[in-house]
Order: C-alpha cells, then structure tokens, then sequence
C-alpha cells in the first residue's frame, strides 16, 4: 500500500510538469509461468495470490532477479555461471516468467490521457492491465519501445494490476563455444553475445526480461513523440572563432487518441524565440508536423573530445489548445555539428569529417556497460568519461550487443565522444564464413537471417528516432564484419534518409565503402600482442575497425573475480581454468623478458608494463602515419560486460589498468613522440587548428637523472601535422636503463600541454627495468575541492621510481575504491623531480566519497608510500 501512495504521489507531480515520465520500477514480483495457474487477464482482473513469487528487479532480466533473490550464484564469479541452467538445455520455458506490479491512479485527473511506456523487452511479451490485453496481441522484438494508451481501463479508485508475460528469444541457439553459439540466435532481432563469444560466456537467460525502463507518462488529449532537431552547419569551421551561421529544422510527431478533432497550436521554443503554428489533428492519428528552418547566428558548435567544446542547446516543442491549455510539453537538447566523409584514394580508406574538418578517429569498440544488462547513468557517465580521459574521439557501439540507451548517448555528448552505433548483424552469427559449430542452418540460410525483416526494419526506424537528437550519434552501420541482406540494405538507407538524413551509413564494419583491404581477411585485427616497433613498420589496414590485444586487470580486480586457490601465475600453456573461462589471453613470452615473476603480484605489475607499452604504441603507430597510412582505428576493444582477462583498458569494476594510461599518452591531441623504426622524435597535431607558443624539449637521462642528450625549441605546430624534430642515438647510451622524457609547456605560463616518458631497453636486457634499486617518494596533499584533490610527489632518492602506479583506498578498511580518475599514473619519476597529480573521486557513491581516503603508491623499486587525502 505504501508503495502504491508514493507512485500515487508521484503521478500527480507528473500532472504539474507535463510530458515528465514517471518510473514505475518499484513493487514488482516475478513467478515462472509454468508456476502460475491462471492468465493474465484473471492476473489481473482480481486481487491474485502471491504466494511464491519473488521480489523482481525492473529494469531488468530475470537471471537478474533470480541473483538478486538468492536463487542463482553470481555468474561472473569464478566458475558459478556453469551452475545456472541454459535456456537451450532448459527449455524456453524455464526462463518465461511473469512480472506483477500494481499502482494507484486516484490522484489522476479523468480529463488527462495517461500512457503506459516500455522502453525494452526481451524478447516477446504480452502486457495485461486490469484484466484486458493491452498489447494487441504478442509483442516480438528486443529493440522496439511500446506505447500503450491506458486512460480508459485505469482503475479511477484503488490499485491498478500490471502483469507482463515474458519469453526468452524464440531461437536462443546453442552455446557451444563458437561466436554466438551455434548462431542461430541470429534468426531473432535480439544481442548475439548472450549465447557466448571468444570474450563472454553465455548470459544463461539470454537476457530475457523486463530490461529497459518501464514509465507512466500523462499528457493532455495530444502527446507529442519523436522530436527532432536536424542540424545544417555548412562550410569549413574552426573551433574557437566567430561561427557563421548555422540552421535547425524541428520537427514532431503529434498522437492524437481521442474520437475528437483537436484543435490547437504547436510552438517550439529556442534560444529566447518562439515559432508557431495552428493544427488540427483528426481523431485517432498520427501527424508529423515541421517547422520552418531557423538560422542560429555566431553558434556553438558541438565538436568531438579533443578538437573544441561539445556545446549543447535546450529547446521546448509544447502544444496548446484554443482556450492556451498545454496538452504537452517534450524537452530536448541538441548541437550544432554536421557530418561528413570522403574516400581518400591515396591511402585507400575512408576520411572522416566534422563541421568540415577531416579528423582522424582514434577511438574504441564497446560491448555492453553489463552483460546482464545492469545499466545505471551513474556507470555510463563513468565508462564514457573514462574513454574522454584517453584522449579518444569515437566509441564503436559492436553489431552483436545492443543499440545503447539515450543516457550511453547522453554521456557521450557532454564528453564529445562520436558513437558509431551498429545494428544487429554479425558475420559470426549472420553466415560470412563456412563454420563446423554452425550445422543448424547453412550459410546461405544464415545469410538471409533475421527472419523477420519487417521486425528488424520497423526496429532500427524506432531506435533512430529514439537517439537521433543526439549530436553524438555518428555512423550508422549495418552489422560487424557483414552486411544486412542485400534488399533490407537498401531500405535501410531510404528509411534513415527519410527519417534523419544527417547521419552516415555504412553497410557493414570491413565494408569496401570504409577500406580498400589489400591484405585479405576481414580487414581488421590482429587480436594479439605485439612488439612496438611493429606498429611504427608494419603497414596494416587503411582504417582499422577492430585491433586487439591483451588487458589484464590489477591484482585487485582478479581477487573480485575468483577465489584465492585460483590466483596462480598461468605459465605457458598450463593455464588456471578459471582464467580460462574468463578468457585469458597470453603475453607471448614478453613478461619473462622482464625477469621471471617472483608471485602474482610481480606477474600482474610486469604485465601491466607491457599493457602500457603495447596501447601507447598502438596509438602512436597509427598517429605516426596519420593520412599518409592511416585514417582512423578503433581497439577491440576498451571494456568488457563481465569480469574478464583481456582485451580491455579499465576492468569491470572500473579500476584502469596501465593501459589506459599509455593509451591516454599516446592519443594527446597535440604530442611528442619517439618512433622506434628511425629513432626519432616527432610532434604530432591531429587538431585542425595551429598551435602557437609552445616549447618542445627532449631529455635523455640515465637511472641516476644524469643527463645524456637534451634538445629544445620553441616553435608553432600546424594544424593536422606529423614534423620529425630530432633523432636520438641510442646505441652510444651506456647506460643499462635510460630514460627519455618529452614534454610540450606553453610559453607563456610554462604550463605543461603534454608528457611522455620512454624506458629502454625495449629489448635486449629488459630485466634490468625491474630491477633498479630502490627510490624514495614523498608526498603531500596540497589542495582539495568537493572531491577533486591536487597531490605534489617528489622523488628525494638518488635513482629513479619506475612505474608509480597510485589508486585511492578507504582509510577504514584499505579497500580501493573505484571510479577514480587520475591525469597520470603508472609514472616515472627521475631523481629530485617533482610532480603534480590531479585526483577527481566525484563519481564515488556517497559512502565512498564521503570518508576518509587514502592515495596509495607502489612501483618495481617503491615501497608502499600513503598519502592522507
């Protein structure tokens, strides 16, 4: 009753702001179908018996649930998730539930229309209310959002009965260890990660639920839907400058559910302006009105991380009748920024553009925040932050996952990240290649898959108008490594034109109209660890969608994910099977290169050295052929939905391994760097912007700080531009470790612009890295403010601190705590150099942030050093 009265509340406060959903995520309970005796509609024409039921989780699947009750191990620890039953052994019926809820509408007024919204189910559904079926019939389909119009069998007084039948995928497929299982879970408009790939282990339920939001909305007799603010921004633009105009053309579609004409007016209200329009909109239909173009003088242009500001601009669609009334209200934000590409036949790939501006995409591949779908705005701000931090400009939301939800994009344009979002294709699943594991079907069948095409159509048109407000949204691809069938292809690009037109669409991730593949295969990859200079020598695809390697979390985060018997060190090919299942990828020999690991702890550190290594060289390789080999790339890729062991720069937990941080060095926008195939160093300008009045130094020391080489000047660095500066002998360094920092400060302040430091040898002796002598930091907090802190380190010893990697700790238990965004880490400090570090916990919960907390230091040659926050 309780919570009845407090959605009661709520509901009412919805009336005073119109067009505010409310969230009707509370209350519900969960039963198997097979374990409940009657329909839906007696479920929910009368006061049914619960007894039996669960507490369910909304949003959410039902594996969740079955977690959350105690019911099922937590699958991503240790081996637990081979205790759950799989929909395939199991039997669809073993994971068909039904959801209950109840909410009171007293406090609704009779005159209003009140609308039921599921924003995602997985994977068919029927939807009862007060003992009718409101769904017309069976909805099918993971990627479809449902509007119901509820005003006529709300219940005026006393509780309202919701109940949800739900259905895993009709073709779940077999998970036997190939990509996607058996792949016939292709045949469904669903995620095709869920029954298994090389990175996750199959989601037993495939995610069968309730897993997006479920909202009451309350409007007037008209309900605005679809809003859409398209975008013109014509010409070459520059951020930072006096913007010639630019142009938005709003439109909406307006519902009108009634058996009565309306008669009113639409307004849209920007930037201090209103334009408006009188409508009539006959009885139960759909009108899609358009205003006028409207031109935006001197606008602040969105531009992606690393190029300008991602600016954002509110506007106000209302609609009112004659006597003023508002009937409804939507609320939308958009940018000002205009897509564009090219194909560049000298490097054989597609080019990229922004505002007019080519940019060179350096960038990841997404699966999914949570393979179980446990999605929070709070970890998508963290996720997307994370990938600000690293200095990229693009995420790849992957073919096999899902498409991501408004806050994943509502992250992502405060953050200036590009998304290029995939729809629900794979060549795995979707027949590119001949496959043992695959015998369901052929591969000519498989080809022709989903089965339903008019489902995936009217999805994909859905989940556009859903997200294409959003100036983040960039490319819209047809699958990974495989295109749509030819004929749902091409009405998938007459549909987004006519829907959207802003947007560009690409068949398919390896697709000709991307890339000129000269080298075979699917033009992506390698998946594998690398020597760095291979990434400087070796010329590889002209775009690179996908390129992988290895990610081993820290120490803290393998003791999350597995018990202590099973934190042994994998050598060769004798390897934990725990780590195994949690898809460890080897280091090909390169850890013992660097001494052979006294326990866990040392093996983790020396690969977290090689992480650093491997990712800055990555990025560096590719920069250092910006336009001359090279486009853009995309890791495979930066996260995993599940505690895994590979292919990853931050773990589950949101704990950043070392190669976040090379990363993050590698991808500064305007950056000094050493190419190992001439031994030279480099500037580097991937903004299209010059930068003046700025000092480039180089220095090479040895272990001890004594300086061998030094050079310096000060200087302007074009726009767009790779300048070989110097060339450093290395072979006449004596020195058996030696380092070489290169650093960019602004004239005018001395303040640091970019910081890189490089450790030799690469090869050769490489034990002696890690085996300095030790040093000695010190360390004081010197400022703090609402939960960003600045710390100064100095080195107070006589030879170098290798590798200082810090994380914050709860002062009450040692615990780290985690996220926690640091501006550099995995540092090296020369003897009596000092260095400031910046520290943000902000997006710690409450409790976290709001106790005592501890900055710990460790290196290869540090003892453990605290500093109070």
């Amino acid at each position: 009753m309780k919570r009845a009265l407090i959605i009661s509340f709520l509901l009412y406060i919805t009336l005073l702001a119109a067009s505010q959903e409310t969230p009707l995520n509370s209350g519900w309970k969960a039963k198997r179908v097979s374990g409940v005796s009657i329909d839906g509609y007696r479920l929910t024409a009368e006061e049914p018996d619960l007894t039996g039921w669960v507490n369910a989780t909304v949003p959410g699947t039902i594996l969740t649930t079955l977690v959350n009750n105690g019911l099922m191990p937590d699958p991503w620890y240790g081996m637990n998730n081979q205790e759950i039953p799989d929909v395939y052994e199991a039997g669809r019926d073993y994971y068909t539930y039904w959801y209950f809820t109840r909410f009171s509408s007293e406090s609704l007024d009779s005159t209003r229309q009140i609308w039921l919204n599921f924003r995602g189910i997985n994977y068919r559904a029927e939807i009862y209310l007060n003992g009718k079926l409101i769904s017309d019939g069976v909805h099918e389909g993971m990627f479809l959002r449902q509007k119901y119009n509820v005003t006529s069998i709300l219940n005026s007084k006393g509780h309202n009965r919701l109940a949800v039948k739900v259905e895993p995928p009709l073709n779940p497929g077999n998970p036997n260890g190939g990509q996607g299982g058996d792949g016939t879970i292709g045949r469904d408009v669903t995620m095709q990660f869920t029954a298994g790939w090389d990175w996750i282990a199959p989601v037993r339920d495939r995610n069968t639920g309730i897993w997006d939001a479920v909202t009451i909305e309350v409007t007037g007799d008209i309900d605005i839907k679809n809003c859409f603010a398209r975008t013109r921004v014509p010409g070459e633009r520059l951020p930072g400058e006096l913007q010639d105009p630019a142009f938005v053309t709003f439109s909406a579609e307006l519902v009108n559910p009634t058996d009565r004409l309306v008669e009113g007016q639409i307004a849209v209200a920007y930037m201090g302006a209103t334009d408006k329009k009188k409508l009539k909109i006959a009885p139960h239909s759909t009108l899609t009105f358009e205003f006028s173009e409207t031109k935006q003088t001197d606008p602040r242009i969105w531009w992606p991380n690393g190029v300008g500001q991602p600016s954002i601009y509110p506007a106000v669609i209302t609609f009112h009748d004659k006597k003023g009334n508002t009937l409804d209200r939507e609320d939308l934000s958009f940018g000002f920024r205009e897509t564009g590409s090219y194909f560049d036949d000298s490097t054989g790939a597609r080019i990229f553009t922004i505002n007019g501006q080519k940019l060179f995409i350096r960038g990841a591949n997404w699966i999914a925040s949570d393979g179980m779908l446990r999605l929070s705005q709070e970890r998508y701000e963290a996720e997307v932050k994370m990938h600000a931090e690293m200095n990229m400009n693009m995420i790849r939301v992957w073919g096999g996952s899902i498409t991501e939800r408004p806050e994943f994009y509502e992250a992502c344009d405060r953050n200036g990240i590009l998304v290029w979002q995939d729809l629900w294709i794979t060549g795995d699943c979707n027949g590119r290649w001949l496959d043992t594991v695959r015998k369901a079907d052929s591969q000519e069948v498989r080809r022709q898959y989903p089965d339903d095409d008019s489902l995936f159509l009217r999805s994909m048109e859905d989940q556009v108008k859903m997200l294409r407000n959003h100036p983040s949204l960039y490319i819209i691809c047809g699958g990974n490594e495989f295109p749509p069938p030819r004929e749902m292809d091409t009405l998938i690009r007459a549909k987004l034109e006519n829907i959207d037109g802003t947007r560009i669409y690409l068949s398919e991730s390896t697709s000709p109209d991307l890339l000129r593949n000269t080298l075979g295969g699917t033009a992506d990859g390698p998946y594998n660890i690398r020597e760095p200079l291979w990434f400087f020598s070796e010329k590889w695809h002209p775009f690179n969608p996908e390129i992988g390697s290895v990610g081993l979390p820290n120490l803290e985060g393998l003791k999350k994910m597995m018990d202590e018997k099973d934190l042994v060190i994998p050598v060769g090919k004798e390897v934990n099977e725990v780590w195994k299942y949690h898809k460890y990828m080897g280091y090909g020999g390169m850890i013992e290169k660097l001494g052979e690991p006294r326990d866990l702890d040392d093996f983790v550190r020396k690969a977290q050295l090689l992480n650093y290594e491997q990712y800055r060289s990555l990025v560096e390789g590719y920069t250092s052929h910006m336009w001359d080999w090279y486009t853009g790339f995309l890791v495979w890729k930066s996260q995993n939905p599940w505690p895994a062991l590979k292919g990853q720069f931050y773990d589950w937990y949101l704990d950043q391994n070392a190669g976040f941080y090379g990363f993050r060095h590698g991808a500064a926008s305007v950056h000094l760097m050493f190419n190992p195939a001439d031994s030279s160093v480099y500037v580097i300008n991937s903004t299209p912007r010059e930068r003046k009045g700025l000092r480039l130094e180089a220095r090479l020391t040895d272990e001890y700080g004594k300086e061998i080489w030094k050079q310096a000047r000060e200087t302007a660095v074009e726009g767009n531009s790779i300048t070989r500066l110097w060339d450093v002998d290395l072979h006449s360094v004596p020195a058996a470790v030696h380092f070489l920092n290169l650093r960019i400060t602004y004239v005018s302040t001395g303040l640091p612009m970019d910081d890189n430091t490089y450790w030799f040898p690469w090869n050769g002796e490489r034990e002696n890295l890690t085996g300095l002598p030790e040093a000695r930091i010190v360390g004081q907090m010197m400022k703090s403010n609402n939960g960003k802190y600045s710390v100064d380190l100095a080195n107070s010893g006589s030879v170098a601190a290798f590798f200082v990697r810090m994380k914050v700790l709860r002062a009450s238990d040692g615990e780290m705590v985690t996220p926690v965004y640091i501006d550099d880490n995995y540092i090296v400090l020369l003897p009596g150099e000092k260095k400031s570090i910046q520290l943000d916990v902000t997006g710690l919960k409450d409790d976290d942030r709001n106790t005592p907390l501890l900055l710990h230091l460790e290196g290869f040659n540090l003892q453990p050093v605290i500093v109070r926050l």
